[in-house]
C-alpha cells in the first residue's frame, strides 16, 4: 500500500470515529500506531495456563 493511501485511510477512519482534522494533525501519530499494534497483538499462552 502506498504511504499516501495508508494516510488517507487512516484519516478517513479517524474522521468516521468523530475526530476532527486539527485533532488528528496534533496527535502523536507514532505513539497512536504503537498502541494500535499492541492492541492487535495476541497475548502469548503457555501450556501451564491452559491445563
Amino acid at each position: 500500500m502506498d504511504p499516501r493511501d495508508f494516510m488517507d485511510q487512516f484519516y478517513l477512519s479517524l474522521l468516521e470515529q468523530g475526530w476532527t482534522l486539527p485533532e488528528i494533525d496534533e496527535m502523536d501519530i507514532f505513539y497512536y500506531l504503537q498502541l494500535l499494534k499492541r492492541k492487535m497483538e495476541k497475548p502469548q499462552s503457555y501450556i501451564d495456563e491452559i491445563l
